[in-house]
């Protein structure tokens, strides 16, 4: 009897997780459709504001000669390479390779740094066990998507990898992204996770919806289901949601968003990270209590299409068990 009880309750919890992910889901669409962000096109803001800061920092960067030099340093997409170190791992997840790309900001109009990341994709001649993909897939906030999922396609293609490609959204990305992304074999994770036996040993891949802007990121989620032994692994878009991500246990916390500032000043560093966190988080790679990160500078650019200082990025990971055992 004390067996049923606790079966039922068990069921009635995951029951309430799925409620609550069916609401944040209508909450997300409520607030696309309030704000029309199907219709218009990419170049379009959500008000004056947004507008003339655009149009003045644009300008200026034209006046000064700099404008120019913006752009190549945007289209200069480079791999990225990082090592995590895990002493206390199983042997069994030694080696095991992610590619992270974010804030791909795809574009109709400016498609120099999906050029330059086809070129950086085509030269990586490796295998992955993972591509993970960290939301904001067009360039503008307003406008349809379905030149998205073509584009993304068409980058990832020549990547060999063994268990798929796994992504979340951002606060650029509208509803119909997801269906269209699973058409082609790109899992959404919309605070949920999914379990991958690698050689024999647990992970769980976890992705939550965007916080910046929506509000409808839920970190017990996406993690609920996840065995207690796995190596857990949470796709956020933002790098806002760092100390909850830590309470439940993830080991690995991968992000983007920020893209690094974009625009960097000699000494100063980035002039704006757009993100509520410590700077330190908000590009590279960083800790927090037991938690190993990184948050990405991403592929593209947004607003403005210059990067100063702030170099894209595709991000190759490497997950390894120092000192390593054969037994």
């Amino acid at each position: 009897m004390e067996e049923n009880l606790s079966n039922n309750t068990s069921e009635e919890i995951l029951d309430e997780f799925d409620a609550r992910r069916k609401e944040l889901w209508e909450k997300r669409i409520l607030i696309e459709q309030k704000f029309h962000l199907e219709e218009g096109d990419e170049f379009q803001q959500f008000d004056w504001i947004g507008k003339l800061k655009t149009k003045i920092i644009t300008a200026l960067l034209k006046i000064t000669g700099l404008y120019n030099r913006g752009e190549i340093n945007a289209s200069r997409v480079k791999l990225t390479k990082v090592k995590f170190v895990y002493p206390g791992i199983p042997k069994e997840l030694h080696g095991l390779k992610i590619l992270f790309i974010s804030d791909l900001h795809l574009s109709q109009h400016y498609l120099s740094w999906f050029i330059s990341a086809t070129s950086v994709i085509q030269q990586l001649n490796t295998p992955v066990d993972l591509i993970l993909l960290g939301g904001d897939y067009r360039f503008g906030y307003f406008g349809p998507e379905d030149f998205i999922v073509p584009m993304l396609k068409e980058l990832l293609e020549p990547v060999e990898t063994k268990y798929g490609i796994y992504a979340v959204m951002g606060n650029h990305d509208i509803s119909s992204v997801r269906e269209k992304s699973e058409e082609v074999g790109i899992h959404v994770l919309v605070n949920e996770g999914i379990e991958i036996n690698h050689n024999d040993t647990k992970l769980w891949i976890a992705g939550v919806d965007t916080q910046h802007g929506f509000e409808c990121a839920d970190v017990p989620c996406a993690l609920i289901n996840a065995p207690k032994d796995a190596f857990k692994v949470l796709i956020s878009h933002t790098p806002e949601l760092i100390e909850e991500a830590a309470l439940w246990g993830v080991n690995l916390y991968l992000c983007g968003h920020t893209h690094g500032g974009q625009i960097g000043l000699p000494i100063i560093g980035p002039v704006y990270v757009n993100a509520n966190c410590k700077r330190k988080y908000a590009s590279g790679k960083w800790e927090y209590r037991e938690m190993q990160g990184y948050t990405t500078t991403g592929l593209g650019v947004t607003d403005v299409p210059v990067r100063y200082n702030v170099k894209p990025e595709i991000v190759l990971i490497d997950i390894l068990k120092i000192p390593y055992e054969l037994k």
